[in-house]
């Protein structure tokens, strides 16, 4: 039978009143003291996961830095820090040189926006559409700062008649109105922007430039000439006028053919007309002499004809042709 002597009881009773008083002095005695240093262990916890994240958003906004720098540096548009209003005129006029009918610009002051400046123009006119394109193009894609707002077209057609000559010219263009703003004075903290061919960039909007194109490859901004024009019209109102003063198949008196060319009267005399010969309107289709026929086909305007001229009976070819089949019939 087991059975404890004195000095084991006495471990046994030590053992016992230390693990008494450590529980007292743990859960009653230092209870207050342990939560203390929980809070603090948690705080520093806290502390350190903030230290992480501000190292985290510290390196995130060097990156950005660093980017932000770099596109400033290579920057596309200019923004130059002043512009005057003969600059602007004169580069306006500079892009307006061809196509152009009229191009008034009128002046609407400068502002003041959001960290930079605009000096605005009201411009109106009339222009082909494919110059008006190329001159939004250019506006838009160039390294100075304008751009275009509100923008209006409307399909315009003129006729002019001259006086001498008698002879009416058609032109199809474009009446448009629109804002032109340059842009300016952005913020002067920054770094002057530099272009990979150039040691200093230009301070002032170019007047005149040795190249329009912008030193961009040509895969990441639009077509400079439109595919399509919207407003030429499909179908004309009236029939386009003879501004290159064509024969005019359907007036002219067709005399004869000769040598596979049918031979016209018109006021101004005699003309000559072959197959796939230009005439008013459109072309000679066919020359056929056995038949005495003339077909062209014309354009009025968007409507497609076919007009078919034989001789007539007055014709000295039409009369040797009969004559002859009459001869044939008779021997037959």
């Amino acid at each position: 039978m087991f059975s404890l002597d004195s000095n084991q009881i006495l471990l046994v009773a030590c053992l016992l009143l230390l693990i008494g008083v450590g529980t007292y002095l743990t859960y009653f005695r230092q209870q207050d003291t342990i939560e203390s240093l929980n809070q603090k262990i948690e705080a520093k916890q806290e502390k350190q996961e903030e230290i992480r994240a501000l190292r985290a958003d510290r390196a995130n906004a060097e990156s950005r830095l660093r980017t932000l720098r770099h596109d400033w540096r290579t920057q596309y548009k200019v923004v130059p820090a002043t512009i005057s209003s003969p600059d602007i005129v004169s580069y306006l006029t500079e892009l307006t040189q061809t196509g152009f009918q009229r191009f008034d610009v009128t002046s609407a002051g400068s502002e003041t926006r959001d960290g930079y400046k605009v000096h605005a123009f009201g411009a109106e006119g009339e222009a082909y559409f494919t110059n008006l394109y190329r001159f939004v193009w250019t506006i838009e894609n160039s390294r100075p700062f304008y751009r275009i707002r509100d923008l209006d077209l409307n399909y315009l057609e003129e006729r002019e008649t001259d006086e001498e000559t008698g002879r009416t010219t058609m032109d199809v263009l474009v009446a448009f109105e629109m804002d032109v703003e340059a842009i300016y004075g952005a913020a002067t903290n920054l770094p002057s922007p530099t272009a990979p061919s150039q040691s200093r960039e230009i301070e002032r909007l170019p007047v005149a430039q040795s190249s329009t194109s912008p030193p961009l490859p040509s895969s990441v901004v639009p077509t400079p000439a439109p595919d399509i024009n919207p407003f030429y019209p499909l179908v004309f109102e009236e029939v386009p006028p003879n501004q290159y003063d064509r024969l005019n198949v359907e007036s002219a008196q067709l005399l004869s053919i000769v040598d596979g060319q049918a031979v016209f009267q018109t006021g101004n005399g005699l003309e000559r007309v072959g197959e796939g010969d230009r005439v008013y309107l459109g072309r000679i289709e066919e020359v056929d002499p056995s038949e005495g026929r003339v077909v062209a086909r014309l354009n009025r305007g968007g409507i497609v004809d076919r007009v078919e001229r034989t001789l007539g009976s007055d014709s000295p070819l039409r009369f040797r042709r009969d004559a002859s089949a009459a001869s044939n019939e008779q021997s037959e």
